[in-house]
């Protein structure tokens, strides 16, 4: 996913950085056994940092973005 091009709003911008909802914790010891609840973990990024054409960044919704159309498909 990173360094894709996607469409916000019909303008390209590149995903730099994805960002997970939930991460599991950093601490590792022997007798922390960590379980998800509820969702997992790898449900996917919910939010991306993006750099518009522009040069701007910004951390924003992942959802909202579209691929751009690729010329070389029929459809």
């Amino acid at each position: 996913m990173t360094g894709r091009i996607y469409l916000e709003r019909g303008q390209p911008v590149t995903v730099t950085i994805p960002y997970c909802a939930r991460r599991p914790p950093a601490l590792t010891y022997s007798w922390l056994h960590f379980d998800w609840h509820g969702r997992r973990p790898a449900a996917g990024p919910r939010n991306v940092a993006i750099r518009r054409a522009d040069g701007s960044r910004v951390v924003r919704p992942f959802r909202g973005l579209t691929r751009p159309p690729n010329p070389g498909l029929a459809t």
